[in-house]
């Protein structure tokens, strides 16, 4: 999650981060810049708790994907709220999911257990970043990396195998 500890209507970020996002030098936004991305920086941080058992109704579906595509460009690239129903909702009907019966589900609470076991999941295994990326199942990549990070890890499992 982006940060557990969230309240239910996140909070605003602090000024040290703002002035970091605000910093022409703040490496993420050079590396999206490099590669043609758009950063909507934003100065909330939403509490994606709803966001991450909507993904479990996704997964369930079959569209976690795509779904969780949808959900990190409205967060990244249009710099809303993942706990905003309205966003969560046109991220699931942008991908052919049932919005209004993702939303019923998830607030009688169907998702919630699979989604604090895949929290807890994470944590077993080291995880405390977003985002994390694990590679062969053998390489942990924590926080937004350089491209050459990536590509030091499948060197390396390659060579492996």
């Amino acid at each position: 999650m982006l940060r557990p500890d969230a309240p239910e209507e996140g909070w605003p970020l602090p000024d040290r981060v703002k002035s970091f996002i605000k910093d022409p030098n703040n490496p993420l936004a050079l590396r999206a810049k490099t590669l043609g991305l758009v950063i909507n920086h934003r100065e909330h941080v939403p509490n994606s708790r709803r966001a991450h058992e909507c993904t479990e109704y996704a997964r369930s579906k079959d569209k976690l994907g795509p779904f969780h595509h949808a959900v990190l460009e409205s967060y990244w690239s249009r710099g809303e709220d993942l706990h905003d129903w309205a966003v969560l909702k046109k991220a699931a009907t942008t991908v052919g999911l049932d919005a209004d019966e993702m939303q019923a589900q998830v607030e009688a609470g169907q998702w919630r257990k699979a989604m604090e076991d895949g929290v807890l999941a994470g944590a077993e295994l080291g995880i405390n970043s977003v985002p994390t990326f694990i590679v062969g199942n053998k390489f942990v990549i924590q926080g937004a990396q350089e491209a050459r990070v990536f590509r030091q890890a499948f060197e390396r499992l390659s060579t492996q195998n």
